[in-house]
Parts: C-alpha cells; structure tokens; sequence
C-alpha cells in the first residue's frame, strides 16, 4: 500500500511540478509593461506588494457621484464614467474615461474626457484627452491629442489622491 518513503516522494514531486509552474504576467507600471517578474522594475512607481487592479474591456462603470479607489495601480481598458483615485492610473488604448482622474502617475493611451491631476501626466502616442490638467510633471507624445489646459501644481495636495 502506501508507506512514508512514497507520502514523501509524492509531496516533493507535488513540489517540483508547483514551481515548474511560471508565474503570471503582471502590469508592472504606468505604460502598460508586461512582465513575468515578481519584482518591482526600476520604472514602476509601486512597489511589487501592491497589486494592479485591471478593469476589462468587457467592463463599463457609470454613476452619479461614482468614485474608484485604489491604493495600488489601476489599469483600465473599458469604459468609465466617475472619478478614479489611485497611486497610478493607466487608461490603456481603446478604454475612455469621463470624470477626474487623480494619481500620482497617470498615463493616458486612449481617451479621456474631463480633469487629470496627477505628479506625474503622460499622454501617450494616440491617446485622444480633452480635459484641464493639473500637474507637477507632464509629458505629452509626438501623436498625442490634446485640447484643453494645463495649469502647475501649487503644491503637492492639489495632485494628491484621495486614498482613504
């Protein structure tokens, strides 16, 4: 029948099969990188014990008064409208948004409609904004349509997110 040498062997087969097995790709920042590694990358803002939280295409939130929260990073990819707080928000190529969107990074690859205030405001190529932004950095790619206006941050608190 079963003695304790075939228990043990099983268990370390069970074991070498389990980290056989690769860990799933993970969005590792706010341009939309993919990655099997489980470490943070030198260009991502959060740290890998901060999970990114990823709103399908399939998905469309709308409300009146609707607030996303996040302390971790959000990637969107289907439709929003409300405001959506986060340490960093992607709007990835394809997704929209209405409403304010507040972060510390923010990267836009598809469209936004309304307010961006974040420390750090990427437009990427493509990416289709009209809203007034309010940052301490903003970057906009050769590609990127903009109409709207862009105002510096007085202080640290107008780009802050509201996490609690």
């Amino acid at each position: 029948m079963f003695s304790r040498e075939s228990r043990s062997e099983t268990r370390a087969e069970a074991s070498r099969q389990t980290a056989a097995v690769a860990a799933p790709p993970r969005f590792s920042g706010p341009m939309g990188i993919v990655s099997n590694s489980n470490a943070a990358s030198s260009h991502s803002p959060i740290s890998a014990d901060r999970p990114t939280s990823i709103l399908g295409p399939d998905i469309s939130i709308f409300g009146q008064q609707l607030i996303l929260k996040t302390k971790g990073s959000l990637l969107i990819q289907g439709h929003i409208e409300g405001d959506v707080h986060g340490e960093s928000v992607t709007v990835d190529d394809g997704a929209h948004v209405k409403g304010v969107i507040t972060a510390r990074t923010i990267a836009i690859q598809g469209g936004v409609k309304g307010e961006l205030k974040g420390s750090n405001v990427i437009l990427h190529e493509h990416s289709v904004v009209e809203a007034s932004i309010v940052q301490e950095k903003l970057t906009i790619a050769e590609g990127a349509h903009f109409e709207g206006s862009v105002k510096k941050a007085k202080d640290a608190s107008e780009v802050t997110p509201d996490l609690s």
